[in-house]
């Protein structure tokens, strides 16, 4: 069936018309979601927006959405989304924009998004910016980079800085030119040559002119950088032209800013005329409106006045037909008396008549009768044209809502102009600014042109002088040999200190070689003996002296450091020395330098020499004049050139004296350090000596014992545990209970804390054959049915030479019963294999790993790991290598031939044997072997790391021969200690984490963490209130902190969900503190989100990682900020403070973190489903050909898809149906029994298709079908197509499922079988991988109970009691009784959900309450008062009574969290009020006690809180009733504020006055036991009778339908009742699991019925249908439809009664009606004529009702 446009086919099989708020006309088949939308809408229903639009929230879902206004829309729109806030547009900004109207760039980009065009891009500094800072900082108008850094300058830091030469962009290696102060390539670093040509331009030859000319040159170039760059003034003037060209951009941008305001204007003035003709005519049409009022009461008056006309004339009609009557029988008691015959009496009649016509025909009588038939029609008239002014009446109020909608659009356009406007004008302004500050600097720009131009020609100057100076003639030969030989005198002084300080060197080379090697050697020794201790005591007993000695070897780590120091300070000595030869060799270079100059001198001179032979004498003259300038000038420079060497020789010798001075210092120093070290360590290295030789020898007695005591200890403490909780549970249930049960809660956190670091202890345990540990499994017995996985570390005995290298058959390891006839599993050594045994009911499997004897095992740990997924078996052997990576690894496979594929073990009947049995206990035959020799480790059981510690009992182990083997440093062990592993109990605290770094301008943490869990704590921070929290919320990172700031704390959050922690793989996190006023966050070297905050340094010195001690968790600061599940569980390492590293395990006070991060911890082989989320995964599974599978299951749920997969149109899928299993193979469905399996508990499924058969196993039953295509041929092969768990996107057939699916497994073809890690999914939606928050069945639980269940007290109170033919239910309120109410047979739910003894739920309505009316005593005087409280509500009544008037009062509220105790005194108002807030989700106990005019209350115990008034003499007297969790409407206004007037949201329990419980509430309103377990929506009606009267607006007459949904927890009740005042009614209920309708229309009772085939009280939702039309009733319940039609009634009146559901008062049962016994269950989704009825807004809710609360098992 096809459906018109804008309606879709929905599975009632109907046309429905689309919900696409008219933005669509579009949408799919079945679930109606719409497709297409249009006008930039989009969601389920086209309802909201796409991202970076906006619309019209005012009013319901938008009709147009709109680009941004961020800046500006349509132009220049750079938000991702933006939404309105307090009339205002908020922006969500693109990441390189910032603002709350993305108006400038964020930090580390640049440009102007308020100009059209602009956008921002980011800042490049060619990398030269600041490494501290995460963005690289230039200006974020023009993009010029501030602070380069490493020797760069430039626009972008591109180049190098003058007087530096390299790569600035690349290599980033700007080294300083080695040119003597002159000059050099950018590039090359060549040096600008020097010659005596003239130069062309060039500035480099000022660099061979005097020391003046070089100084003055050095000081230009340090003050004006930017001066080679600038020497033709190109850029200087491109820059002015582009300056002018963005100043003539933004005057036309500005014109067209003014045209767009004066078009605003335009339009303000239109919209301002329209206003005030809108004005106009709503004044008209309040004056049209005053008329027609005033005509219409004109009209009433006149009506009224005709009415009382009538009446009169109707009296006087009355009268005269009295009168008529009286003359008849006047007449006929005369006709009697006179004795007249009958024709004389007809003639007398007519007589009569005559006389009647006459009288009627006489003027009076007639002139009456025309004036009555004129006000009659006047009447009619007046009557008519009153109908019309109330016609036209009601049309002027529907008017209304349309001209007020008008105005709140006009309104809205108005402010949004007005606000475009504000922006408009900013905008201006913000341009007018630039515009002065471009002018400003294009001003400073031409001065600073000018001044540059200016000094340019200065230096042209210079250079032309410099010019002039070096034409003066040449040196000559004579002047220039002197000059050489003072130079060769100068270079073998030098060559002589050379020579000197080389020897000096060797001899410093040689000392400090010696005593470093020397202390290399020692560290290297003592290393070694601290490695071979490490080795014999490694261990994690936080307690005994296996901890003590392991602390002893990071003494000696810590010595051996020191040592190592001592090393890095002699080589820094020989770093010096080397320093020093490199210098010596530097002046040695220059020096060869400096010769060869010379001799080029001398060339050029012999060269001027034979010139000037050859000139004539003028020349000689002109010549001897310049040669004796010459000689002036060489004897400066010759005097200058002596002071230099001097000064060398003084500078380079002393000060390579000095260094090596100093080199001699500290060489002595640490030659005495390590002499210190040796004597220090001599006595440890000989007490460590021995130390080794005790362990390894029989004579370590004291070692032995203290470790076999610290076994007692934990062995004891598990013998005290099951005594000590059985206590606990005795001494919780006395008072005060609060106190009590928080230290009871504390010592069993500590009992856990202790068992998790007795499970994490790596330490294995020395077997001989006789001795035992009996382990406690940790692991849910349930989760080891399917799917089974024990790893350990084992070392067998050497095998002796003289038993032929085989190995004894010993045993291993027992898991399971304690008869161990039934299943269990096992690990044995046979014929000198490894043998994995396991049975799952009927007989034994064995797996020998035959391909490595365990005699051919190395003498060192290996690792064992045996696995079962169903009945498939595994076991693995890992031999590491010592030396190196390298691992042999070996596998063999078995599996189960019977049917069964679960190990079903019992908790209470389960014993986990290692190493051996106890002498009582008989192991089946396969494990029926003398005990293990050798050493064991446990590592893994399942998920949890498990510990051989961690021990119920122990058996025959002797200290004396027990000592732990060393577990060698192996390759495998390495990755171990890198890492940590938390397990969700665990957690480290670093102290004083100043002391390693400080807080400074840039504060950062860095740590990395790997986990599969949604919600933990990463970091803690705690300082008073102040407080700092790194945690995992759904998989993502939130920062909250609070450094003091005064708008209270922060919060950061991956709001674009841009790094996903929880997916099992490593991530770096990176929290960095920015000037104490930046939070960035960063994941995997990624920005992830930055916030600033208020200006305040870190105020804190500890750090708490992985979680925090309870008493810091509990603090009401950190309260409302953490997450539930708040410690974290998965592995963390790399943790670092400001980059330095920190061992978590070396701190003193961590708690139960292990080493290492075990694999199989993170493998996530579990998933919830919602309801609306599913896995996927492509693979190559052949689903139709040879395939097996199956999976774990849990849900409460009735339906849903379980696992899905098609290939064209072949399908295979398991699903719910009802509860029942069903799985669908090629259209073929083999179904479970007709057991329910949404009970809440593990169940398991396997599923196989072959060519022959196909099978169903769900538990232990197994069913199955024939395949109908068997001998056909048919060609399967696996492919990769998608197959789903809970639920499928292209599935509209099946409902997703909710419940969590666990163990799958499937037969491949490219691998053996192994259980499904859905972490390596490919899609995942909404679907958490790691809890599964699915509770127990109600009945299970109750079922369990037992022997042990307390039976209630029966009520001794006969007087309360009624009589047997009182009803069992009370109509106007609730009576609490304790009683056993049995259970309905017929249904699958209790009708007693789970609930806390003597606590009642209050709330869902505005007066949800109990009122106790009869006390037994005044409390006028004294009054003592106490209640038990639980709630999450802010606001709420408590407690209230008072008198008539209420001015006398008392009471106990909410406020904002805080509890408040209030009386009158006199007419002054006594407050006390708590200082901390109670609205946290726990029991708190208060007294509240009233004295004269003083009070007192009492939390929990501990808290005392005192005030008092004068006194004064009015009395204080009160009566009932006492109002518990509310008050009636209209009460305790007067006294309390509104807030807190409403009822308190929560549960209360044990009211008390002077000590005794205040009990039977004489009415009740709306109150429920407080249940426990896990709640839905729906209106629940517990057994005690209740009932709630819908608003007057919900009424039921002649024709209306109902509809709704209940779920059942009796077969009868009533459901639905309406009765009006006339005996007429309809009533709704159940008898039996029969759904009846009874009807009375005033003529007769009828009725109809449905019988349902599936039963009402099945534990899912049905939904129920009520139709009427007249005299036709018709009943659908689900899919089953039945009418009557009865009598017709021919004035039928349409009474409009009101609406009871749940229940009815018997006072409102005819007697055709059977009493009627309350409804118990649940309703929802109650519907009259189309309109959805609220039942918090109903009019009266009475007894056990829990609006919008129901328990959903």
């Amino acid at each position: 069936m096809k459906c018109d446009a804008g309606f879709f086919f929905a599975y009632s099989e109907e046309c429905l018309p689309c919900d696409c708020n008219g933005n669509s006309n579009e949408c799919l088949d079945g679930s109606g979601l719409c497709v297409h939308c249009q006008r930039n809408t989009t969601g389920e229903h086209c309802e909201k927006c796409l991202d970076g639009y906006i619309g019209d929230a005012i009013r319901g879902p938008p009709r147009f959405c709109q680009p941004c206004p961020c800046p500006l829309p349509h132009v220049a729109n750079f938000a991702e989304s933006c939404y309105r806030k307090n009339g205002a547009v908020r922006c969500i900004c693109k990441e390189n924009y910032a603002g709350p109207n993305c108006e400038r760039c964020a930090p580390g980009y640049y440009g102007n998004p308020l100009l059209i065009g602009s956008t921002c891009k980011k800042c490049d500094c060619s990398g030269n910016s600041d490494p501290n800072l995460i963005f690289e900082d230039c200006d974020e108008v023009t993009g010029q980079c501030r602070n380069c850094l490493r020797n760069t300058t430039g626009f972008k830091c591109e180049r190098c800085a003058p007087g530096y030469y390299g790569d600035a962009r690349r290599a980033k290696n700007c080294a300083a030119c080695n040119c003597g102060g002159g000059p050099c390539d950018s590039i090359t670093g060549e040096c600008l040559e020097e010659g005596f040509e003239s130069p062309t331009g060039c500035d480099k030859c000022i660099w061979d002119l005097t020391d003046d000319l070089r100084l003055a040159a050095l000081s230009i170039e340090e003050s004006k950088s930017g001066l080679l760059s600038v020497s033709s003034g190109a850029a200087a003037h491109r820059h002015v032209n582009e300056i002018n060209s963005t100043i003539y951009l933004l005057k036309t941008k500005l014109s067209e800013r003014e045209n767009q305001y004066v078009l605003r204007k335009i339009q303000i003035n239109n919209a301002e005329n329209t206003m005030k003709s809108l004005q106009s005519d709503m004044e008209e049409l309040a004056e049209r409106e005053s008329q027609a009022s005033r005509k219409v009461q004109l009209a009433q008056k006149e009506s009224m006045d005709t009415i009382n006309h009538a009446t009169q004339l109707a009296e006087q009609a009355h009268n005269m037909r009295d009168k008529i009557q009286e003359i008849s029988s006047k007449m006929l008691y005369y006709g009697e008396e006179q004795e007249l015959s009958s024709e004389e009496i007809s003639e007398k009649l007519v007589l009569a008549q005559k006389m009647l016509e006459e009288i009627r025909r006489r003027q009076p009588f007639l002139t009456q009768r025309e004036l009555v038939d004129e006000e009659a029609d006047e009447a009619h008239e007046l009557l008519s044209q009153a109908e019309s002014w109330q016609r036209q009446y009601n049309d002027t109020r529907s008017l209304f809502p349309v001209v007020l909608e008008q105005l709140d659009d006009y309104n809205a356009k108005l402010s949004d102009l007005q606000e475009s406007l504000d922006q408009a004008l900013n905008h201006v302004r913000d341009a007018e600014d630039m515009n002065r500050a471009t002018a400003a600097r294009q001003r400073d720009h031409e001065k600073q042109h000018e001044r540059v131009r200016e000094q340019t020609e200065g230096v042209n100057a210079s250079l032309r002088t410099s010019s002039n100076s070096l034409m003066m003639p040449r040196l000559t030969l004579s002047e220039l040999d002197s000059i050489i030989k003072n130079a060769s005198g100068i270079y073998a002084e030098i060559d002589g200190a050379k020579n000197e300080l080389q020897r000096k060197l060797s001899n410093l080379s040689n000392l400090s070689h010696d005593l470093v090697q020397e202390a290399v050697d020692h560290a290297r020794n003592l290393q070694q003996e601290a490695d071979e201790l490490s080795r014999n005591l490694h261990s994690s007993d936080m307690n005994g002296l296996v901890q003590k000695a392991l602390d002893a070897s990071n003494v000696y780590e810590n010595i051996a450091n020191y040592v190592s120091e001592a090393n890095e300070t002699a080589e820094q000595a020989l770093n010096i020395t080397d320093r020093i030869y490199d210098a010596v060799s530097g002046i040695d270079t220059q020096i060869i330098y400096h010769k060869d100059e010379s001799e080029n001198l001398l060339n050029q001179a012999r060269e001027l020499q034979a010139r000037a032979d050859s000139s004539s004498d003028e020349a000689v003259v002109d010549t001897s004049r310049r040669v004796g300038g010459a000689l002036a000038r060489k004897s400066a420079l010759r005097d200058r050139l002596n002071d230099a060497m001097k000064r060398l020789q003084a500078a380079e010798r002393g000060d390579a004296q000095q260094r090596l001075g100093q080199s001699q210092l500290i060489t002595a120093e640490a030659n005495k350090t390590t002499m210190e070290v040796q004597e220090a360590t001599a006595p440890m290295a000989s007490n460590l000596t021995n130390w080794s030789q005790n362990l390894q020898s029989f004579d370590s007695s004291a070692y032995n014992t203290a470790v076999d005591s610290a076994r007692d200890a934990v062995g004891n403490l598990t013998e005290v545990v099951p005594q000590l909780l059985d206590q606990l549970r005795t001494v919780e249930q006395k008072r005060p209970a609060s106190n009590v049960s928080a230290s009871i809660q504390r010592i069993r956190e500590l009992i856990a804390q202790t068992r998790s670091v007795a499970s994490k202890i790596q330490v294995s345990m020395m077997f001989d054959g006789q001795s035992a540990v009996e382990v406690h499994p940790r692991a849910s017995m349930d989760d080891l049915k399917t799917f089974t996985s024990l790893s350990l570390y084992m070392k067998p005995p050497p095998v002796k030479q003289s038993e032929l290298a085989v190995t004894a058959d010993q045993f291993i390891l027992y898991l399971g019963s304690k008869n161990a006839k039934k299943e269990y599993m096992g690990l044995a050594i046979k014929n000198d294999n490894l043998v994995y045994v396991y049975n799952l009911g009927t007989k034994d499997v064995e797996i020998p790993l035959d391909s490595k004897p365990v005699s051919t095992w190395p003498a060192y740990f290996s690792i064992v790991k045996i696995e079962r997924v169903g009945k498939h078996g595994k076991v693995f052997l890992t031999v590491p290598s010592l030396s190196s990576t390298a691992e042999e690894k070996f596998i063999k496979k078995g599996e189960f031939a019977g049917d069964d594929s679960l190990l079903d073990l019992d908790p209470e009947d389960t014993v986990f044997y290692v190493g051996g049995v106890p002498s009582n206990f008989k192991l089946p035959a396969s494990l029926n072997l003398p005990g293990f020799v050798g050493c064991l480790e446990l590592a893994t059981l399942n998920n949890d790391v498990i510990s051989l510690y961690n021990f119920k009992h122990i058996y025959n182990m002797d200290p004396s021969k027990s000592v732990p083997c060393a577990r060698d440093k192996l390759a495998f062990t390495q990755s171990r200690a890198a890492s940590y592993f938390f397990d969700g109990s665990s957690y480290a605290i670093v102290r004083d984490i100043t002391r390693r770094g400080k807080f400074g301008q840039v504060t950062r943490f860095d740590i990395e963490v790997r986990t599969p869990a949604d919600n933990g704590l990463v970091l803690l921070m705690v300082n008073g209130s102040m407080f700092f929290s790194l945690e995992m919320r759904s998989g993502y990172l939130h920062v909250f902190y609070d450094f003091g700031f005064s708008n209270g704390p922060v919060h950061l959050e991956d709001t674009l969900k841009k790094a996903q922690i929880n997916d099992a793989k490593y991530h770096e996190i990176s929290i960095i503190y920015h000037n104490d006023k930046k939070m960035i966050l960063v994941v995997d070297r990624r920005h992830v989100k930055s916030m600033d905050n208020e200006k305040m340094k870190i105020p804190f010195t500890d750090i708490y990682i992985g979680g925090a001690p309870p008493e810091i968790l509990q603090s009401r600061t950190l309260r409302a900020h953490l997450p539930l599940d708040i410690n974290f569980r998965g592995c963390m390492k790399g943790f670092q403070f400001q980059k330095k590293d920190f061992n978590l395990l070396e701190q003193t006070e961590t708690l139960g973190v292990g080493y290492g991060c075990p694999e199989d911890s993170l493998i996530s082989r579990r998933a919830y489903f919602n309801g609306q989320s599913y896995i996927a995964s492509s693979q190559k599974i052949s689903f139709f050909d040879g395939f097996e599978g199956g999976f774990n299951f849990r849900t409460l749920q009735p339906n849903g898809l379980l696992f899905y997969y098609a290939s064209g149109s072949d399908m295979f899928s398991i699903s719910l149906n009802n509860g029942t299993v069903i799985m669908d193979v090629k259209g073929i469905k083999v179904q479970s029994a007709d057991k329910q399996y949404n009970d809440g508990l593990s169940h398991f499924i396997i599923t196989s298709v072959s060519p022959a058969r196909y099978e169903l196993i769900v538990d232990k039953s197994r069913l199955g079908s024939k395949n109908p295509t068997k001998g056909k041929v048919e060609q399967t092969q696996a492919d990769e197509k998608k197959f789903y768990f809970g639920g499928s996107p292209i599935t509209p057939q099946y409902a997703n499922f909710t419940g969590c699916i666990s163990n799958a497994y499937f037969t491949r073809l490219d691998r053996d079988v192994e259980v499904e890690d859905f972490q390596r999914y490919s899609e995942k939606v909404h679907t958490s991988l790691y809890e599964c928050p699915i509770e127990s069945s109600p009945l299970f639980l109750l079922h369990k109970k037992g022997r042990n269940s307390s039976k209630p007290k029966t009520n001794q109170n006969k007087k309360g009691e009624k009589s047997k033919d009182a009803p069992s239910w009370d109509p106007v309120g609730l009576k609490f009784l304790e009683r056993n109410i049995p259970r309905d047979s017929h249904c699958q739910l209790s009708n007693s959900p789970r609930a806390i003894e003597h606590a009642y739920q209050y709330g869902g309505t505005a007066n949800s309450r109990q009122e106790f009316e009869h006390l037994k005593r005044d409390f006028g005087e004294k009054s003592q008062f106490s209640i038990r409280l639980k709630t999450r509500s802010s606001h709420g009544m408590i407690f209230y009574v008072s008198d008539q008037e209420e001015n006398n009062f008392m009471t106990l509220f909410l406020a904002h969290g805080r509890l408040v105790f209030m009386f009158n005194v006199g007419h002054k108002k006594l407050k006390i009020r708590s200082q901390e807030k109670y609205n946290d989700g726990l029991w708190h106990d208060v007294i509240f006690i009233r004295e004269k005019s003083s009070g007192r209350m009492i939390i929990d115990g501990l808290r005392v809180l005192e005030e008092s008034l004068p006194p004064t003499g009015a009395d204080w007297k009160i009566r009932g009733p006492i109002y518990l969790g509310g008050v009636a409407p209209g009460r305790a206004v007067k006294n309390v504020q509104i807030n807190s007037v409403y009822s308190f949201s929560g549960c209360l329990s044990n009211l008390q006055l002077n000590g005794a419980s205040i009990t039977s509430a004489s009415q009740t309103f709306s109150v429920t036991p407080c249940f426990e377990g896990p709640m839905e929506t729906g209106t629940y009606f517990s057994t005690e009778g209740g009932y709630v009267v819908l608003d007057e607006s919900f009424n039921i007459g002649l024709k209306f339908e109902i509809a709704f949904e209940v779920r059942p927890r009796s077969s009868s009740g009533t459901l639905v009742h309406g009765h009006s005042v006339n005996g007429e009614y309809l009533n709704v209920h159940m008898k039996n699991g029969q759904v009846i309708v009874k009807v009375n229309n005033g003529i007769r009772d009828f009725s109809t019925s449905v019988t349902p085939k599936q039963s009402l009280c099945d534990g899912r939702w049905h939904r129920i249908t009520v139709i009427r039309d007249s005299n036709v009733v018709q009943l659908d319940v689900d899919s089953e439809v039945n009418h009557v039609v009865g009598p017709l009634n021919p004035k039928p009146v349409d009474h409009r009664e009101p609406v009871f559901v749940g229940g009815v008062p018997e006072s409102l049962l005819t007697p055709r009606l059977a009493p009627g016994r309350p409804f118990t269950g649940c309703i929802r989704h109650f519907v009259i004529d189309g309109r959805p009825v609220s039942f918090s807004k109903a009019a009266l809710v009475s007894g056990a009702v829990s609006i919008n609360s129901c328990p959903a098992a």
